[in-house]
């Protein structure tokens, strides 16, 4: 009640119209995520709303709200959950049937080992270094050795610009803005 609020009676409903597309996009829930995580995460989709993508996909692996949807603080050394990886490239970046594979799922899964919600109050994201697997990974043909939170920044960084998350992203904001039916080009 209090976002329908908000999204009627704003001064900028281009702002809280991509609010609204990023929670579609980046989703995760309250079956999961508690109300004040999933609160903290629109004031993150509101605030990088119009910004860059690279960035708020970068926030957003790091945010509470989908780390624990996604079961992202789960992920540990010698028993990678792959439930983000998989939705980081499908759902979010590169789609499905794009050419990415099973093993890449598990690459980036290994990848993203130790990160973690930070325990300390204020301490959104925390990496444990000891849950991380320090072996190279190779993720969509490229090599990613350990370097703690660099090499999970790295990977995302990666997906965020590949042409076909552009094509993705473009389409859903066509979807969004356009037309229910956007023509392919």
């Amino acid at each position: 009640a209090w976002w329908l609020q908000r999204r009627t009676e704003t001064a900028r409903p281009l702002e809280e119209k991509m609010t609204l597309f990023w929670h579609g996009l980046l989703t995760s829930g309250l079956d999961k995520s508690g109300p004040a995580q999933l609160f903290v995460q629109n004031a993150l989709y509101r605030r990088m709303a119009l910004g860059n993508f690279d960035e708020l996909l970068q926030a957003v692996s790091k945010d509470p709200a989908m780390m624990v949807y996604r079961d992202t603080e789960t992920n540990r050394k010698g028993k990678p959950n792959e439930n983000y990886a998989r939705e980081l490239m499908e759902l979010h970046t590169l789609g499905v049937n794009t050419g990415y594979t099973q093993n890449d799922v598990h690459e980036l899964a290994r990848i993203l080992t130790g990160w973690t919600v930070g325990l300390q109050q204020g301490e959104a994201f925390r990496f444990v270094e000891r849950q991380h697997d320090k072996g190279d990974k190779v993720l969509l043909g490229r090599t990613f050795t350990a370097n703690g939170t660099r090499e999970g920044d790295d990977a995302i960084r990666m997906l965020a610009r590949q042409p076909a998350t552009a094509q993705r992203i473009a389409r859903r904001l066509a979807d969004t803005f356009v037309t229910d039916q956007p023509p392919k080009a």
